[in-house]
């Protein structure tokens, strides 16, 4: 007997995007969060002023920070390159799907927009594939927006966000 079924086959060089993408992060993450610098721009996010007073040029930190995002970006459209040719308003189309995963992630939480960036990316993968396109016609171009639909209906912080200050 024959088997039939749908196999699922995934570019092995995307593999080495994951992997690359994930020591990016993962550095990035250890940057803010287990140095005394990266310890001095979160306690900036929280309150510039009292950071100013201790004698911390912040404005000289978050300019810096600013560079390591700015490297980090240029990093990743070194890495679509190969995927799609670069031109100059490929940076437009990936606006607003950042936009929506730091928002679907959460405000102000850094594991929250990079988890919601991955969910986001895989099932908007999933939706792109012949087989769910033949049976939802046109759902990969709103799977990303409905998934943020949902997740802020049932978490309107998003899914890794917190309490605001005013909030109880």
């Amino acid at each position: 007997m024959a088997r039939s079924g749908v196999a699922v086959v995934y570019p092995w060089w995307w593999l080495i995007y994951l992997g690359f993408s994930l020591i990016v992060i993962a550095a990035v993450f250890s940057f803010l969060q287990f140095t005394t610098y990266g310890m001095v721009v979160r306690a900036g996010i929280q309150d510039r002023e009292t950071v100013g007073l201790l004698g911390i040029n912040i404005q000289c930190r978050f300019t810096v920070v600013f560079g390591i995002a700015a490297i980090v970006a240029g990093l990743a459209g070194v890495m679509y390159t190969p995927i799609l040719p670069p031109d100059y308003h490929m940076g437009m189309d990936f606006l607003v799907l950042s936009f929506v995963a730091v928002v679907v992630g959460g405000m102000r939480s850094l594991p929250g927009a990079v988890s919601a960036g991955f969910l986001l990316g895989v099932l908007q993968s999933f939706a792109s594939m012949t087989e769910v396109k033949d049976i939802f016609p046109g759902i990969d171009q709103i799977t990303i927006y409905l998934i943020a639909v949902v997740i802020l209906l049932v978490r309107p912080r998003g899914l890794m966000g917190r309490c605001g200050v005013m909030e109880s």
